[in-house]
C-alpha cells in the first residue's frame, strides 16, 4: 500500500481551495488569476504524476491563490473580513460531491471520456481555447451537475449569464473535484482536516512565497510515490 505524507494532503487541499476561490472570483468579478486558472485546468489532464505537486505543474508559484485562500479561511487568527463563507461552502460541497461520485462510478468514467476529447482539442486549438473549456464544462454539466449535493454558484447575474464565464466556472468545479479526488487518494478526510488543522496551516505557510519570488519546487524533498490516474477507474 502506497503511503503519502501530510504534505501530499496539504497540496491537494490547497488545490481544492484554489478551484473554489477562482469559482468565487469569476462569479463575482468575471476575472480570475491567470496562473492559478491555467494550473487548475491543466490539472485535469495530469493522469500519472510522479509526485503530488506535479498535478499543479510542479511549482509552488502555481498554487499561491489556493495557499492564500486556505490561510484566509482556516486560520483562526485571520481577520474576520478575510474569510468568505461562500468559498468554504464550495470547498465542503466539492469534498462531499467527490465521495458521492466515487460511489456512483459511472459519472467519473464518462468524464474521463470527455476529457480525452478535450485533450485532443488542446493539440488542435490550444491549451485553453474556448472549445477546450466548453468540452470540459460539458463533462461537468452532463455528468456531475445533477448529482446531489448540487453546487449552486452565487455571483453577479451578468457574469453567471456570460457563456464563456459559465463554462470556465464549470471547468473549475471539475478541477475542484479532481483535487478532492486527489485529496481522498492521498489520505485526506474531513475528520482528519479537523484533527490536523494546524498541520495543514503550517504546510500552507511553508508553501507561501513572496509575489516577487519564483520558487522552483522540482528539487524539493516532496513525496516521490506516483499518484495514479484520478478520473479513470483502474
Amino acid at each position: 500500500m502506497t503511503e503519502y505524507t501530510q504534505q501530499d494532503r496539504s497540496f491537494a487541499l490547497v488545490g481544492i481551495y484554489q478551484a473554489a476561490q477562482l469559482v468565487h472570483d469569476l462569479a463575482t468579478t468575471g476575472k480570475a488569476n491567470d496562473v492559478a486558472y491555467h494550473t487548475c485546468i491543466q490539472s485535469l489532464f495530469c493522469d500519472n504524476p510522479d509526485k503530488t505537486l506535479d498535478v499543479y505543474g510542479g511549482d509552488l508559484a502555481n498554487i499561491q491563490v489556493g495557499v492564500r485562500s486556505l490561510l484566509n479561511q482556516m486560520n483562526s487568527e485571520s481577520a474576520t473580513d478575510s474569510r468568505n463563507l461562500e468559498i468554504t461552502r464550495y470547498v465542503l460541497s466539492l469534498m462531499i460531491l467527490e465521495k458521492k461520485l466515487m460511489k456512483l462510478g459511472e459519472p467519473l468514467q464518462n468524464v474521463a471520456k470527455v476529457l480525452e476529447v478535450a485533450k485532443s482539442q488542446q493539440a488542435h486549438f490550444g491549451l485553453e481555447h474556448d472549445n477546450v473549456i466548453a468540452s470540459i464544462a460539458r463533462a461537468y454539466s452532463e455528468n456531475i451537475s445533477q448529482v446531489n449535493p448540487r453546487i449552486i454558484v452565487n455571483g453577479q447575474h451578468g457574469h453567471l449569464q456570460n457563456a464563456r464565464t459559465a463554462n470556465k466556472i464549470r471547468a473549475l468545479l471539475l478541477a475542484g473535484i479532481r483535487s478532492a479526488l486527489l485529496w481522498d487518494q492521498v489520505g485526506g478526510s474531513r475528520w482528519g482536516l479537523i484533527w490536523s488543522r494546524k498541520k495543514y496551516l503550517a504546510d500552507a505557510i511553508s508553501f507561501k512565497i513572496d509575489n516577487n519570488d519564483h520558487h522552483d519546487s522540482s528539487d524539493d524533498d516532496t513525496h516521490s510515490n506516483k499518484v495514479t490516474s484520478l478520473f479513470k477507474q483502474d
